[in-house]
């Protein structure tokens, strides 16, 4: 089942909205199930509670708690970085707010039919093509961790140090092995560190801050390359073409 989030104060639009995507639901073959909110304080309760959703459509203008607001909370409390988030607005100059909370898509009202199709396609995409793993030995036993899981690696000495969303591990092994099993997602961005773009909550020419709130030096081999691909993920996500 694709648990689908929708957050406006405007309840006829959540109404034509939720009306939208379980018709399209039936054109591309997904089951899925819509919760609707009217407010940032009502979602944000609700995910504390341990609501989870793989979408979320949520309107940049609510009273009081805006959904910039609800998207960080999102990403930087409850650190969250696999519900996809496709903001929707009657505006189109929220660019530099959006890029720490990566949204999916970002939807100018009057949405149309066809740009509710393309998030939602774009969406599943992405999640299937994430639920894939990675292997490592430690000792005699095989470990497998969801790739989507996985923050970043970091190399020490003979050791690799993984860091997932729920916690560390190490395991002997090198790193420049690991980065031809790893999807367009991961970048190497140091001899000593690979990461998943997903889990970057900022960066500079020379610096990466993870979710975690570690800071990754990026080599001056590899700045270059780096903030191009990150860039370019910020803008295939973002089909309006803001940054």
């Amino acid at each position: 089942m694709y648990k689908i989030g929708i957050c406006d104060d405007d309840k006829v639009l959540c109404s034509v909205l939720e009306e939208q995507i379980y018709g399209l639901s039936k054109e591309i073959e997904i089951k899925v199930d819509v919760e609707v909110w009217y407010s940032g304080e009502s979602i944000q309760n609700d995910l504390e509670k341990g609501i989870e959703l793989d979408l979320l459509f949520l309107d940049i203008e609510l009273d009081q708690k805006d959904g910039i607001a609800v998207g960080k909370f999102i990403r930087n409390e409850m650190e969250d970085m696999q519900t996809h988030i496709v903001y929707i607005s009657s505006k189109e100059n929220y660019a530099m707010q959006l890029f720490k909370v990566q949204p999916l898509d970002f939807l100018i009202k009057p949405i149309s039919t066809e740009n509710i199709r393309e998030a939602l396609i774009r969406s599943v995409k992405q999640k299937r093509s994430a639920d894939t793993y990675f292997e490592y030995q430690k000792g005699n036993s095989v470990f497998r961790v969801p790739v989507k899981n996985i923050a970043y690696f970091m190399s020490m000495d003979k050791k690799i140090r993984i860091v997932t969303k729920d916690g560390a591990e190490e395991f002997y092994g090198k790193l420049k092995n690991i980065a031809n099993t790893l999807p367009a997602d991961f970048l190497t961005i140091h001899q000593s560190y690979i990461i998943n773009q997903a889990y970057v909550s900022e960066y500079s020419y020379e610096m990466v801050k993870m979710v975690d709130g570690e800071h990754l030096n990026i080599s001056k081999p590899y700045r270059k390359e780096t903030r191009s691909k990150i860039i370019q993920r910020q803008k295939a996500n973002m089909s309006d073409g803001i940054l």
